[in-house]
């Protein structure tokens, strides 16, 4: 019989762009593969252990190093990666992001 670990390896918060929740699995999309890899965690253990990331809805956590900017179209909020794709922010979440948005180029 072969043991297989429980615990999965956290990616690289460097090379990961954005996570995206499928069910109880999770999408990553990495900087230099064209196609996401799937895992078999939900997008909260991801979260907790990547806490420099944003949860801006409940199926998506970008990274803020990717993040180009806001767009608002319909009276709904997105966040531009810089893989050009639109991550819908939730309405509920939209505050803190637009905060966290401003903090960070405040700083730079």
């Amino acid at each position: 019989m072969i043991h297989i670990s429980r615990s999965l390896p956290l990616p690289r918060p460097e090379l990961v762009i954005r996570l995206e929740s499928d069910a109880s699995y999770t999408n990553i999309y990495y900087k230099n593969q064209p196609r996401p890899v799937l895992m078999s965690r939900t997008l909260l253990h991801f979260q907790r252990g990547l806490p420099s990331f944003w949860r801006v809805s409940k199926s998506a956590l970008v990274n803020p190093a990717y993040v180009v900017g806001i767009v608002r179209e319909d009276k709904k909020y997105y966040v531009r990666m810089t893989d050009d794709t639109l991550v819908l922010i939730a309405r509920r979440r939209q505050e803190e992001t637009l905060a966290a948005l401003k903090a960070i180029s405040q700083s730079d």
